[in-house]
C-alpha cells in the first residue's frame, strides 16, 4: 500500500525524530513510503540553529542526516516549496475550518487567547498564515489528483496547513491518518485513525483500541505512565523540572482541596464539544466551589498552571489579576504561583478534593484514586469515574460530596494511549546533540539566526524577555505557602 506522510518541522515536538521512525514503521509493514515536506507552509521556520553556532556552543547539529535516514528506511522523499500562487477562493466548510485553526495557532504563537485581529502583526501573521494553508490546499489537492495513496499521514491536525490538509483529503477520498509525538511513552510517537484533540472520539474507540490487552497489562501501562509523569524532571512532563517535595509544617484536621488552573492554548478554538461548561472563566468556577468548600470547613489550595511563565505579558498579568481578587475573597486560600517548586503530585497526595479545569492532572488525580471535579470539557469526563461542575447550578453540596473512586475508567484511557505509541527507531541524536524539545537556553537563541522574518524573530526577544519577567515573579508576601499557617508566617516575619 502507498502511504503518504505530510510533515514539516513545525508540525510536532521532536519532528524528525517522530516523522522517521513513523516512516520506519510504515515500511517496517511492507509500504511504500513517500514523505512530503511542507514546512514551508507553516508561518514561523523551527527549524534547528546553525551548525557552526552549535559547535560554538560545544553541540553539534547534522544537517543532511534526515534525508540520509529518509533513504536509508527506502521512502521518497519531496520538498513541496511554497511559491505565492494566485490565490483561489476556498470551499465554504474548508474557509471556516481554517478561520478557526488560524485563531488556534495565533494564540499559540501569540502566547495569548485575546486576539486583536484589526492590529497590525496579528493581522498580518494571520493574513500570511490564511495565504500558506490555502496554497497548501489546492498544492496537496492537485498531487492526490495525479497519483493514488492509500492513506495520508497528517500530524496533529490543529494549525492551518495542518487544517487544510485533511480537508484536502477530504475532498479527494483519501483515508487521513494522524501522528503525534507519543502521548504516554517517552521517546515514542503516536498513529492512529483520531485526532488527539478529539475529544468525543478518542474515548468513544478506547473499547475498541483496547479490545485485545488484558486487565493486567492495562493496569500495568497505567501505573507505569503515571510513575513516569509524575517524577520531578520527568520527560514526559516538561513542567515537572525543579520541582520539589511539598513539606507539610502543620498538622491538620481538616479537609483538603486543590484547584489546579488550565492554561488557554488551542483548546480554545476546538469545536463545540470542548465548549459545554457555562462559566465566565476558570476563576468564577473555582471561586463558586470554594465558597461551597468553604462552608464545609475545607483548606483550599490554587496551584497555577506553570505555563504562566510562557504567556504574553497581557495575559499574565490578566491571571494575577483574577488570582489576586480570589486570593482577597477567600483569606484562607493559600495560592501556589507557576514558579513554586512544589510537586503537584504531592499536593493531590495530601489532597481529598480535586478540582481541575481541563488539566492532564485530572486524569492522573482519577489513577490515584482521588475524587476530581472538572469545570470544563476534558479529554478524560466520559470515561475516568470523574464529576462535572461545568454551570453555576452543578455547585451544590451533593455534587461535592467524597465518593470511593473506581480508577478502571482512568486506567483504560491511559493505557489506551499507551498501546498506541511506538518506540522511536531514530533518536534525537540522530539530528543533533541535544533534545530538541529541550534545548539548553543558549542553544535556544539560535533560532534567531534561523532564516524567518524579522518581525518574527523581534517577536522571539519578546517572548523571551516576557518569560524571564515571569519566572521572576514574586508573590505578595500576604500569600501562604502550602503546610503553612497564619500563625507560623507571622512568627517568621518577627
Amino acid at each position: 500500500m502507498k502511504k503518504l506522510v505530510v510533515y514539516s518541522r513545525s508540525s510536532t515536538q521532536r519532528p524528525r525524530s517522530v516523522a522517521a521512525s513513523l516512516a520506519q514503521w510504515l515500511t517496517d509493514q511492507g509500504h511504500e513510503v513517500t514523505l512530503l515536506d511542507v514546512s514551508d507552509f507553516s508561518y514561523a521556520n523551527q527549524d534547528l540553529p546553525p551548525r557552526w553556532f552549535a559547535r560554538a556552543l560545544g553541540h553539534d547539529v547534522y544537517p543532511h542526516a534526515f534525508r540520509r535516514a529518509l533513504h536509508t528506511i527506502g521512502a521518497d522523499y519531496r520538498i513541496l516549496p511554497f511559491t505565492r500562487k494566485p490565490q483561489l477562493a476556498l470551499p465554504k466548510e474548508a474557509d471556516t475550518e481554517l478561520a478557526d485553526a488560524v485563531f488556534s495557532d495565533l494564540v499559540t504563537y501569540l502566547r495569548s487567547d485575546d486576539i486583536d485581529l484589526t492590529r497590525g502583526y496579528p493581522r498580518r501573521v494571520a493574513a500570511m498564515m490564511r495565504r500558506k494553508a490555502t496554497e497548501l490546499y489546492f498544492t496537496l489537492g492537485a498531487i492526490l489528483e495525479k497519483e493514488t495513496f492509500d492513506e495520508v499521514y497528517i500530524p496533529n491536525g490543529r494549525v492551518p496547513e495542518q487544517r487544510l490538509a485533511i480537508e484536502a483529503c477530504k475532498v479527494s477520498g483519501v483515508a487521513v491518518r494522524y501522528y503525534e509525538n507519543g502521548r504516554a511513552r517517552p521517546h515514542a510517537f503516536y498513529a492512529g485513525k483520531t485526532q488527539v484533540h478529539d475529544r468525543e472520539g478518542t474515548q468513544a474507540e478506547v473499547a475498541e483500541v483496547l479490545s485485545e490487552t488484558p486487565l493486567s497489562e492495562i493496569r500495568r501501562l497505567a501505573n507505569q505512565w503515571l510513575q513516569e509523569r509524575s517524577s520531578a524532571g520527568s520527560i514526559l512532563n516538561v513542567y515537572s523540572e525543579g520541582w520539589q517535595e511539598a513539606q507539610t509544617t502543620s498538622v491538620s484536621s481538616e479537609q483538603r482541596a486543590v484547584f489546579f488552573s488550565s492554561s488557554v492554548d488551542e483548546f480554545a478554538s476546538y469545536g463545540a464539544s470542548w465548549k459545554l461548561d457555562q462559566w465566565g472563566n476558570q476563576y468564577e468556577a473555582f471561586d463558586s466551589i470554594m465558597s461551597k468548600l468553604g462552608e464545609q470547613g475545607v483548606e483550599c489550595t490554587l496551584r497555577i498552571h506553570p505555563n504562566l511563565t510562557n504567556k504574553s505579558p497581557q495575559y499574565f498579568q490578566r491571571e494575577v489579576r483574577d488570582v489576586m481578587k480570589l486570593a482577597q475573597k477567600h483569606p484562607r486560600l493559600r495560592v501556589l504561583w507557576h514558579n513554586d517548586p512544589a510537586n503537584s503530585y504531592e499536593l493531590v497526595k495530601e489532597s481529598d478534593y480535586i478540582i481541575v479545569g481541563r488539566s492532564t492532572l485530572g486524569l492522573e488525580a482519577s489513577l490515584m484514586g482521588k475524587c476530581v471535579w472538572f469545570t470544563t470539557a476534558a479529554r478524560y469526563d466520559t470515561i475516568a469515574d470523574v464529576r462535572r461542575v461545568m454551570a453555576p447550578d452543578d455547585v451544590t453540596e451533593s455534587n461535592l460530596t467524597l465518593w470511593e473512586v473506581d480508577t478502571l475508567g482512568a486506567e483504560k484511557f491511559t493505557a489506551y494511549w499507551a498501546v498506541q505509541d511506538h518506540p522511536f527507531s531514530w533518536g534525537e541524536d540522530s539530528w543533533s546533540t541535544w533534545d530538541s524539545f529541550r534545548a539548553p537556553a543558549a542553544l535556544r537563541l539560535g533560532q534567531l539566526l534561523v532564516s524567518n522574518p524579522l518581525a518574527h524573530k523581534i517577536h522571539l526577544i519578546k517572548l523571551e524577555l516576557a518569560k524571564r519577567k515571569n519566572e521572576q515573579f514574586r508573590p505578595p508576601p500576604t500569600q501562604l505557602k502550602w503546610g503553612e499557617t497564619e500563625q507560623s508566617q507571622n512568627r517568621g516575619a518577627r
